[in-house]
């Protein structure tokens, strides 16, 4: 007897670790989101975390789109490039040990204290209200640990950087 065609492994896109929705705001591929609502055809709105140390924060992340329509002709790195506000955002959801590639640690100049954005591996880090990560000592509001060291404490106002964390 055949298997079930349930039984083909990989992941599929209505699977809980990946959901797609409108981007209900200008988005970056490795922002932390957070579903703010649904549109008229019940389609999930998606904007970057707006909470300073967002507490019980799901690690979710806007990812560089693999589905059409393609965003951006210019010769920028699609991981840099803007999903625009009411176009597809996609969306990967990591689980606990996981490792999330390339999400954007905050600008120093854009934090109330710019040595939140100086990161060495081990510091807990929650989300600042632009959907990048910093240092966090609230309890909490830890999404993830860094698993690199980064210094971006004296980087210029929405200068964000690229980080390698792990979900907690």
């Amino acid at each position: 007897m055949s298997k079930s065609i349930t039984d083909i492994a990989g992941r599929t896109y209505d699977e809980p670790r990946y959901k797609e929705g409108e981007a209900g705001s200008d988005l970056t591929p490795g922002e932390v989101l957070v579903q703010t609502g649904t549109n008229a055809d019940d389609v999930p709105i998606y904007d970057a975390v707006s909470t300073v140390d967002q507490l019980g924060p799901e690690a979710q992340f806007a990812r560089v789109p693999k589905t059409p329509p393609k965003r951006d002709v210019s010769d920028t790195d699609p991981i840099d490039q803007t999903i625009s506000a009411g176009t597809l955002v996609e969306i990967r959801v990591f689980t606990r040990g996981e490792t999330v590639q390339n999400a954007l640690l905050a600008s120093g100049s854009d934090l109330a204290t710019a040595s939140n954005a100086n990161v060495s591996p081990g510091d807990r880090l929650g989300t600042n209200d632009d959907g990048s990560l910093k240092i966090t000592t609230t309890g909490g509001a830890a999404l993830a640990v860094a698993r690199e060291a980064n210094d971006n404490s004296g980087a210029a106002a929405g200068e964000r950087a690229r980080l390698s964390v792990e979900v907690l």
